[in-house]
């Protein structure tokens, strides 16, 4: 199935979900667009986390034509974040199946996730949330669906390993209510503050959380 849903952001960010239902033949016909270096792909064995991952990349190259943003592929930092070749925007790509999505933005960093709504996640919790995270989420699983997702984003935005989710990213002013969301993501590590603002919706047994600047 082609691209399924766009949404502009603002002048300078866009944002794409694609249902995938391809075949890995299908992505892999661009593959010398997509990416500088195969060697991530040819670590990956799995044959549907090898679409996803080829997914992402062609859906952040489709991005990148209707915006007219020169495109020559994607390269894999050593903390496994993407970025364009060109670095002329950033990007951050999520998958939870049947769905890829993906986050371009050409001023500000940007940060992406989508989550699938789980009951494992209520257990999960404590591990992931402090107590005044655990009590805007309150149990409902929609909710902790958009906290996890929003500190996925803020991790991928931030795009190194030394966060913990429980510990350095922060989520404030939380409002979800009828499937939209928007608050503040906080990321805090040793003398390094930033907030962001983020967004979230709800499609069928799916949350999506973006963020795309900073407050």
């Amino acid at each position: 199935m082609p691209l399924q849903h766009v949404k502009y952001l603002g002048p300078s960010s866009i944002l794409g979900i694609w249902h995938l239902t391809e075949e890995e033949s299908y992505f892999l016909r661009s593959i010398d667009s997509l990416v500088s270096d195969r060697t991530n792909l040819e670590s990956i064995h799995h044959s549907n986390r090898r679409k996803e991952w080829l997914a992402g990349r062609y859906l952040v190259m489709e991005l990148a034509k209707i915006i007219s943003l020169r495109f020559e592929g994607i390269w894999t930092d050593k903390y496994n974040k993407p970025h364009l070749v060109l670095d002329n925007a950033s990007i951050s790509l999520s998958h939870a199946s049947p769905y890829v999505v993906a986050i371009l933005d050409t001023e500000h960093l940007c940060g992406i996730d989508i989550e699938r709504l789980r009951d494992k996640l209520l257990p999960l919790s404590p591990k992931f949330l402090n107590a005044p995270e655990l009590e805007m989420a309150n149990s409902n699983i929609e909710k902790l669906a958009v906290l996890w997702g929003a500190k996925e984003a803020l991790y991928k935005l931030h795009g190194r390993k030394s966060l913990i989710f429980k510990d350095n990213l922060f989520i404030k002013e939380f409002k979800f209510e009828n499937g939209l969301g928007k608050f503040k993501g906080v990321i805090n590590i040793q003398d390094e503050h930033e907030e962001y603002r983020m967004f979230a919706g709800r499609f069928g047994d799916f949350v999506l959380v973006y963020t795309n600047g900073e407050i």
